[in-house]
C-alpha cells in the first residue's frame, strides 16, 4: 500500500494546482477569440532518450564513493489528449523505459558490473499551457506540468550475498514532472511534437536507509529519497478535431 505523501511532495502538488488554476482561467478568457468548435481530442506516439541517475551510494568503508545507478536508455510511449481551447491541453500519457542497473566503480577495490535490468512504466496526467507562435501559425510552444505514478518491474536483479532474494522489489511510486516542448503542424490533422521533461519520483525510502549489500561485501544506501530523471522525446500527434 502507498504511504502518505510527505510534506515536500504535498507542497509541490499544491503549487502545481494553483498554477493549473491560474493558467486555465487565463486560457478560458481567450476561448471566445481562439476557441474550438468543440473540445478537440488527439492521439499520439513518441520515442526518445531516458536520462537516468544514481539509486544507491556507498557512504563509508573502502568502497565509499561507488554508486549503483540506472543507465541511460531508449524510451517510448503514447498519449491521449483533449484540448478545451487552443491555449490549454489535458492528456494522459503512458511511458516505458527499460534500464540496466549497474555498479559504477569510482574507487580502487570497488566492484563494477551489471546487476540486472529494471522496467519503468509510468502513467501521468499532464496539463499543457500553449502559446501559438505569432510569426508562424503552424507552430505552437508549450509549458507542461503533470503528476502520476511509476510502476517498477525489476528483472533478474538479485542480491548475490543472499541467493534467491530480489533486493529491488516491484513498487508503485508517486512522481511529478515538468517540461517544455513545441508542436509543428504538418497538415490539418498531423503534427510533429518535441518534448524535454524532468521527472521527480518519490522512492518512499529515506536517505541512508534501504541498505543493499553485494557479493563483495560493499553495502549501499539510497543516495536520495527523490529520484530524478530526464526525458527527451519526439513523436507524431494525430488530431481528431479542428479549430473553427
Amino acid at each position: 500500500m502507498l504511504r502518505m505523501i510527505r510534506g515536500t511532495t504535498f507542497l509541490s502538488l499544491a503549487l502545481s494546482a494553483v498554477l493549473v488554476a491560474i493558467c486555465a482561467g487565463s486560457a478560458a478568457a481567450q476561448h471566445s477569440q481562439y476557441g474550438y468548435a468543440k473540445p478537440s481530442p488527439e492521439i499520439g506516439v513518441f520515442g526518445g532518450y531516458y536520462i537516468a541517475s544514481d539509486l544507491y551510494n556507498v557512504t563509508s568503508g573502502v568502497g565509499a564513493g561507488s554508486q549503483i545507478g540506472l543507465e541511460n536508455s531508449f524510451m517510448w510511449g503514447g498519449r491521449l489528449g483533449l484540448n478545451p481551447n487552443r491555449n490549454l491541453g489535458v492528456e494522459f500519457v503512458y511511458t516505458h523505459a527499460g534500464s540496466e542497473v549497474k555498479i559504477n566503480k569510482t574507487t580502487v577495490g570497488g566492484p563494477s558490473n551489471s546487476v540486472g535490468t529494471i522496467n519503468l512504466n509510468s502513467g501521468d496526467m499532464n496539463f499543457l499551457f500553449k502559446q501559438p507562435s505569432l510569426g508562424n501559425p503552424r507552430t505552437t510552444g508549450f509549458f507542461e506540468l503533470g503528476f502520476g505514478w511509476t510502476w517498477t518491474d525489476p528483472s533478474g536483479i538479485k542480491n548475490p550475498a543472499t541467493p534467491g532474494q530480489n533486493s529491488l522489489s516491484p513498487k508503485t511510486l508517486f512522481n511529478w514532472n515538468f517540461g517544455l516542448g513545441g508542436m509543428m503542424d504538418l497538415n490539418d490533422k498531423l503534427a510533429l511534437r518535441l518534448d524535454g521533461r524532468w521527472r521527480i519520483t518519490d522512492t518512499h525510502v529515506s536517505t541512508s536507509s534501504g541498505v543493499w549489500c553485494d557479493y563483495w561485501g560493499y553495502c549501499y544506501s539510497y543516495s536520495s529519497d527523490l529520484y530524478n530523471s530526464g526525458e527527451l522525446t519526439a513523436g507524431l500527434t494525430y488530431k481528431l478535431g479542428g479549430r473553427k
